[in-house]
């Protein structure tokens, strides 16, 4: 089987042997052992390079008979390398081996090479997450209500992870909502503005609660590699408030 990939993660593996996780444009995640050549003993394959492999076997993991480069690598550094290792994390730690997800793929790609550049990161990886979302059918709904009602622009609402958006009239939640948001702001979200700071904050905040409660009791180590600022704007009965209506 040939496939076109980036390698995701590499650790030792026995005697001159190496386990790769690439993730490929043709079947997903793939986990492979690669057998390392005498003059190769204390090389292994480098991440953020477009590659094609040769690989075998019939089991889940795979045998790397070839690994050929197709293009230079990208070069990442500074906040820009640790976004794409938070990226990688979340790749390992979320997407099922296997399963062909080419738009993932498409998106990662586009992902990486935008890193190298002068774009802003955290668009960056908010519109990863939001990939990673879909692609998994985990993706929030933030242009109705859980009962498929049109939203209203100026009135509050709950979100949870069960229930999705929920009108809010005031009453102390029996069960923690993730945040509070008026229409606007929700619609603002939905509509993919990120270019607005506002809505960079609410993603922030969003995607976070729900990459954890899709990780479990998993934890993302990467995470404190990036710069991490606390929310602290308004905030109701102790949860993260947005308001986009005047």
């Amino acid at each position: 089987m040939r496939v076109q990939g980036y390698i995701i993660h590499t650790r030792p593996f026995q005697d001159e042997k190496v386990l790769l996780d690439i993730l490929t444009k043709e079947a997903g995640l793939i986990r492979s052992v690669w057998r390392k050549k005498a003059k190769e003993a204390r090389v292994s394959p480098g991440s953020f390079l477009l590659m094609e492999f040769e690989l075998s076997g019939r089991s889940e993991l795979k045998s790397v008979r070839s690994a050929e480069a197709l293009e230079s690598p990208v070069l990442l550094q500074g906040n820009a390398l640790y976004s794409a290792f938070y990226v990688h994390e979340l790749i390992e730690r979320l997407l099922p081996v296997g399963l062909p997800l080419e738009p993932l793929f498409v998106l990662y790609r586009w992902l990486i090479t935008h890193l190298q550049g002068e774009a802003p990161i955290a668009p960056l990886l908010r519109l990863f997450e939001l990939g990673v979302f879909e692609e998994l059918g985990i993706q929030v709904n933030m242009s109705a209500t859980s009962r498929g009602e049109p939203l209203e622009s100026q009135q509050l609402y709950q979100l949870h992870h069960r229930f999705g958006l929920r009108p809010y009239y005031g009453e102390q939640p029996k069960v923690k909502p993730i945040m509070y948001l008026d229409g606007a702001a929700a619609l603002a979200y939905a509509e993919g503005r990120w270019d607005n700071r506002q809505v960079l904050m609410l993603a922030k905040e969003l995607h976070r609660a729900w990459l954890d409660h899709a990780l479990g009791a998993r934890v993302l180590k990467s995470r404190s590699l990036l710069p991490s600022k606390p929310y602290d704007g308004e905030r109701l009965w102790h949860v993260p408030l947005f308001r986009f209506s005047v």
